[in-house]
């Protein structure tokens, strides 16, 4: 058979092809220069004649553009003269040109070795593919006799992704046995299965693949996600919610940068994920700051469902590049050797510090969105097979041109007559490796046949670093119960703390002095967020002390609050110390999804650490309205894998960043405004750095028998002046300071409960599903015996924070509604 033509043959014709897309209305300009640089004589596997060639074309190319005349026009748009408009138009047209035949040269480079690599991963691609829809159609494995078919995202028609990894930092050369993985990392997406493959190109990369889809027990994921990916290897897990590797993989670009390694971090998305906002703000701030990161559209031209049209009006998805101020191209996402070269070259240009490139490979689905859709998509239920199912119109949501074009370009067939063309590849050569294939995938089936399913137990595993199986108790078990005539209900010992001081440091300074702390004795430690850095140091000046000794680790962060947080979980992932700062807890609703659904779930979907701190300033009692004042504390409360902290006082705002920046887990660090510089709670704080606090531990600040008051943040000392005065009456309160609340303290909030029989929760946030109801279950569930009271919860009224101090005042637990609630209760 004849090998198909090339979509423009020649290196001069594709480089003509590309300026006429990308600078149509410079093609005779450029066009006389290839001419008169002789790129009719050009070898196609010549490299050093290309870049001979290169050279040439970019000097003549300057010298033909210098050419090009303002003529009387002044000014482009404010503060731009057409001169400086018409240079940066010649330099990005001349970059353009250059860029295309340094990728070119690369390509001309490729080994007959990679070369046939790539056809290799791409039939071991397309072998998985298969499996995995047989194991879909069969009933190999079952559960409790049921069939367990899995939920394979499909890749056929995309295998040539596989080059994408041919010549980054892969393979057993980058494992260190003691760092770790020290090659580049990619962040694939759901059908990037050929880029795991690529990056761990053994059989063990495989088995994970169809482990992950399967369930079994097996690392990374032991069975609690399913999507492909092996962190140990640089092929960071993707999740769902599809931009979220995107801003990670910013993250990682952004430690990279930090770091000596000249490491990359590759992020992949589809068409359709690139309309998420925080696939743009992780392009965006990996531009802004030139971070060694290339981003990739595979635009398959269906999301699920979707066409192009309705996702962008742009003409093609690389124009977005423009955007950005960044490079950015398309090519043909089944040609394997223009897919390699591309992010070959883009990872050189990232490692040499010219920051982002955004490549665009254009293809086509050639399946369903997962298994379960193949049917709709083509019309009938295929089979698995080597060649591409034929389409039924009649049913079919695919497009039936486009299907049939794409069809014709199938990457394995087509580059296995490129392969055989050039004397690679001998007859019978392609069946035998796709037998191969079939061998290695069907080895590592039948080992994953085999597997085990995850022990039941290994569900309540992970969530943190350092904690026991969670366990699921029935507090009414009697071998669990603890007898209300039980003699012994001690309270914790009691905490005061330092003494107030009007000499001492305040709140704010307290935290400033905490971060500095971590600065100084900790390398990896670095802060990220909106106005930190420069001349600032954030909304309320607290970091400006640090700005002159720590400039370099104060970094601003674009206005991109899922930004801030997602550079944070891939920056903690790289192995860096992240302070990442939310300017008002409240705009963390932007970020929600960083939170969440990232940060939180890492360690138990694959067992990744995230060290990472998140500051909080939070709170009401000043008068700031609905978007400076709320709560958001409940928001995380309930997300497993997310610690969090509300020091009261200067000492333990100190001790707690410690603590918190020590921590292998995200801790979300909240911190009242009202309380920055709020005189009464000064206090004299020693000169050096102070012990860490154990998260997960309350401080009671004040014994008595009568009552219990619960509270943290502002509300601490609301609680101690109405306990004050209620004593004056002889009414006695204890007043315990939460301080953490994930972990929670439950030994010393059930110390305190049974220890005064009545329990009030004091909380500034609203009162319906705040963390006060969820103390309040805990207690009457675990200390009921001892109750001689219901258990009050006392918070803000049920509607948004409101502005004009009148509202704000009536909206608010007052102190006098604190004091008469202790009383009413005590009495009761």
């Amino acid at each position: 058979m004849r090998a198909p033509a090339r979509t423009a043959s020649g290196v001069g014709t594709r480089l003509a092809a590309f300026v006429l897309e990308r600078f149509p209305f410079a093609l005779p300009l450029v066009s006389e220069v290839i001419e008169a640089c002789g790129a009719e004589r050009l070898p196609d596997r010549d490299p050093a004649q290309i870049e001979s060639f290169r050279v040439v074309v970019r000097n003549e190319l300057r010298r033909a553009a210098r050419a090009i005349e303002v003529g009387d026009l002044v000014e482009t748009t404010p503060g731009v003269s057409a001169v400086q408009r018409l240079d940066a138009a010649r330099r990005e047209l001349v970059e353009a040109c250059d860029g295309l035949l340094a990728r070119e040269a690369i390509r001309a480079s490729l080994t007959p070795e990679e070369r046939v690599e790539m056809l290799r991963g791409m039939l071991l691609t397309r072998a998985v593919d298969n499996r995995l829809k047989q194991f879909f159609l069969g009933s190999e494995i079952q559960y409790n006799g049921v069939p367990f078919q899995g939920k394979g995202f499909r890749s056929l028609g995309q295998e040539a992704v596989y080059a994408a990894a041919l010549r980054l930092r892969r393979g057993a050369a980058w494992q260190d046995p003691e760092r770790g993985w020290q090659g580049d990392v990619v962040g694939p997406v759901i059908r990037d299965v050929g880029v795991a493959l690529a990056m761990r190109p053994e059989p063990a990369t495989v088995r994970m693949v169809l482990n992950a889809q399967m369930g079994k027990q097996g690392p990374p994921m032991e069975g609690k996600d399913l999507h492909i990916g092996d962190f140990d290897w640089g092929v960071l897990p993707p999740a769902a919610p599809l931009a979220i590797s995107a801003l990670t993989i910013a993250g990682m670009a952004m430690a990279f940068s930090r770091q000596p390694s000249r490491r990359v971090a590759i992020s992949f998305i589809g068409e359709g994920g690139s309309s998420l906002g925080e696939w743009h703000e992780a392009i965006n701030l990996c531009a802004a700051r030139r971070l060694p990161a290339v981003f990739c559209i595979e635009n398959n031209q269906t999301a699920l469902s979707t066409p192009p049209g309705d996702q962008s009006a742009v003409r093609l998805f690389a124009d977005k590049a423009v955007g950005y101020g960044v490079p950015g191209f398309t090519i043909d996402g089944t040609d394997p050797e223009a897919i390699a070269a591309a992010f070959a070259w883009a990872a050189d240009r990232a490692r040499a510090g010219e920051g982002v490139t955004l490549i665009e490979l254009v293809c086509l689905r050639m399946c369903g969105h997962a298994h379960h859709d193949d049917m709709l998509y083509l019309g009938k239920e295929p089979p698995a097979g080597w060649t591409y199912p034929a389409l039924t119109p009649a049913t079919a949501y695919a497009d039936r041109e486009q299907y049939a074009f794409w069809s014709r370009k199938d990457p394995i067939a087509s580059y296995a007559l490129v392969l055989q063309s050039e004397g690679l590849l001998a007859r019978g050569d392609l069946d035998r490796l796709k037998e191969e294939a079939e061998a290695i995938v069907e080895t590592e089936a039948r080992a994953v046949i085999d597997a085990p399913w995850p022990e039941p137990e290994r569900a309540a595993e992970g969530v943190f670093a350092s904690e026991p199986p969670r366990i699921r108790v029935e507090p009414l078990e009697s071998s669990v119960r603890v007898r209300g005539d039980d003699p012994a209900r001690p309270l914790p010992s009691l905490e005061p703390g330092l003494p107030y001081d009007p000499r001492g440091r305040t709140l704010l300074e307290a935290i400033m002095l905490g971060i500095r702390d971590a600065l100084e004795s900790d390398p990896r430690a670095f802060v990220y967020g909106e106005d930190v850095g420069g001349h600032y140091g954030n909304a309320f000046l607290l970091l400006r002390p640090l700005l002159k000794e720590f400039g370099d680790r104060i970094v601003n962060a674009p206005l991109a609050e899922a930004g801030v947080l997602g550079v944070c979980v891939g920056a903690a992932l790289a192995g860096l110390r992240p302070i990442g700062e939310m300017q008002f807890n409240d705009f963390v609703a932007t970020g929600f999804n960083q939170l969440v659904n990232n940060a939180a779930k890492i360690r138990y979907r694959w067992g990744g650490s995230v060290p990472m701190v998140v500051r909080m300033p939070f709170g009401g009692r000043r008068h700031a309205g609905p978007y400076h004042s709320q709560n958001t504390e409940p928001w995380f409360y309930r997300t497993p894998g997310l610690k969090i902290v509300v020091p009261s006082t200067p000492e333990d705002a100190r001790a707690l960043m410690a603590s918190a920046v020590a921590d292998p887990d995200p801790v979300l660090y909240y911190e009242h405004i009202a309380l920055y510089r709020d005189p009464r709670i000064r206090q004299a704080l020693p000169p050096g750095p102070p012990a860490p606090l154990e998260l997960g531990r309350a401080a009671l600040r004040r014994g008595g028998d009568d009552l219990a008051i619960l509270s943290y943040g502002a509300y601490v000392h609301v609680a101690l002046a109405a306990a004050a005065r209620l004593a004056a009456d002889g009414i006695e309160c204890s007043v315990l300071d939460l301080r953490s609340l994930v972990p929670l303290d439950r030994h010393a909030v059930l110390a305190v409960a049974r220890h005064c029989g009545k329990v009030l929760i004091v909380q500034e946030d609203s009162r319906t599903g705040g963390i006060g109801e969820s103390l309040a279950a805990i207690v009457q569930e675990e200390a009921f015996e001892w109750l001689d009271a219901p258990v009050r919860v006392l918070g803000a009224l049920d509607t948004p924070v409101p502005y004009a101090p009148p509202l704000e005042t009536y909206f608010l637990p007052s102190d006098e509604d604190v004091e008469r609630a202790a009383r009413l209760l005590v009495a009761y």
